[in-house]
């Protein structure tokens, strides 16, 4: 299953929704997408999985590379919208531990925002039962 990449860009976020399948035969465009995105100036990604259906180890090491790219340069990279199937992924792999989780990307971006005004008017940070518990 292809791929397809939508965004939105606002100053130095973009809202990237993707759908269909990330893997070994489509983690290099995707890459390549974020890649464009982030030299045209964008430093906060929030990435709306709620369309893919599978994401394999290439597609799990596109995700971590732009998050220590995008971390190395005062920027982020979080997930919205993320499917059951994905999040347990993300959860066997631990890596619900490296990335904020949001409900939808319109969350995500309030969050993002509020970050930016104050914490004050921040939302409450996402929770994730197994970002809380130690695992041994």
């Amino acid at each position: 299953m292809p791929l397809t990449l939508e965004h939105r860009c606002d100053h130095d976020l973009a809202v990237v929704v993707l759908a269909g399948e990330i893997d070994v035969a489509t983690s290099a465009g995707l890459r390549e997408d974020l890649a464009r995105l982030v030299a045209s100036g964008a430093r906060h990604l929030i990435l709306d999985l709620g369309a893919v259906a599978f994401i394999d180890s290439s597609g799990l090491s596109v995700l971590l590379s732009f998050h220590h790219h995008l971390r190395g340069r005062h920027g982020s990279i979080v997930l919205a919208a993320v499917n059951q199937r994905i999040r347990e992924v993300l959860r066997v792999t631990q890596l619900t531990r490296v990335f904020p989780i949001y409900g939808t990307a319109d969350v995500a971006v309030q969050a993002h925002h509020a970050t930016r005004t104050g914490p004050d008017t921040a939302p409450a940070p996402p929770r994730d039962r197994d970002r809380d518990r130690d695992v041994n």
